[in-house]
């Protein structure tokens, strides 16, 4: 087969590499303990080559889903160390994806083992959230954790997503969400673990979506609170 027909759009600053789809192919903690995952997404040209009208200015936006019969997170500033329903949508209709935000956990308490070998986890919390990821074929998208960031932090940074807890958390039964991409799978759920400083009460989950194709995609910011 033949290979795809790339080329070298400029996002942010930053070299981002499109393929043609017609083609055939293929956190504020410690830094010494808490290991970041990379942004995820990445898009390639869209199936329908329609050029997108969103404005360049970054925008903060969710999109609720209906209403379910579950409990939902409060309007409040409670924390908790059980699973709290939420059951909310982030959803980008320019590439096509959708995060379902279903549940988080606002203090998870690490094991002792987890503390012995990452020390700053005595001055951090640990959040978990869980998420289900959805990517359709308007673009040729990867998204998943790496897109994810807390924010409403005390000092104002975003916190990643971490990967240091991974092994821990699919034992506890947390699994750890993995991508979804396009090309297939093209639906993920699983939980992102994050660990900001001790005494976050306000949590905000955000989806940082980079600019695409020469700005044609503009930068945006998604946020959707959580309690």
């Amino acid at each position: 087969m033949s290979r795809p027909v790339t080329t070298t759009l400029v996002c942010l600053g930053a070299a981002v590499t499109l393929a043609a789809c017609g083609s055939s192919g293929g956190g504020s903690g410690d830094s010494s303990t808490s290991a970041p995952t990379a942004p995820a997404t990445s898009v390639s040209a869209p199936v329908n080559a329609a050029t997108t009208s969103a404005a360049a200015t970054s925008v903060v936006e969710s999109t609720p889903p209906a209403a379910s019969s579950g409990s939902t997170a409060s309007s409040g500033s409670t924390v908790s160390s059980k699973p709290v329903t939420v059951n909310k949508t982030i959803t980008d209709p320019v590439l096509g994806l959708k995060f379902d935000v279903l549940k988080y956990v606002a203090n998870y308490q690490p094991s002792a083992a987890a503390k012995a070998k990452y020390s700053a986890l005595e001055d951090e919390d640990v959040v978990l959230v869980e998420v289900k990821v959805t990517v359709n074929s308007q673009y040729y998208v990867t998204a998943g954790a790496g897109d994810l960031y807390l924010t409403g932090t005390a000092n104002g940074i975003d916190e990643a997503s971490t990967t240091i807890l991974d092994d821990e958390l699919t034992k506890a039964g947390y699994p750890a969400l993995k991508d979804a991409e396009t090309s297939g799978p093209k639906t993920s759920t699983g939980w992102v673990a994050f660990t900001p400083k001790k005494g976050l009460t306000k949590l905000v989950l955000r989806y940082d979506r980079l600019a695409y194709n020469g700005g044609k995609i503009p930068a945006k910011k998604f946020d959707l609170r959580l309690n």
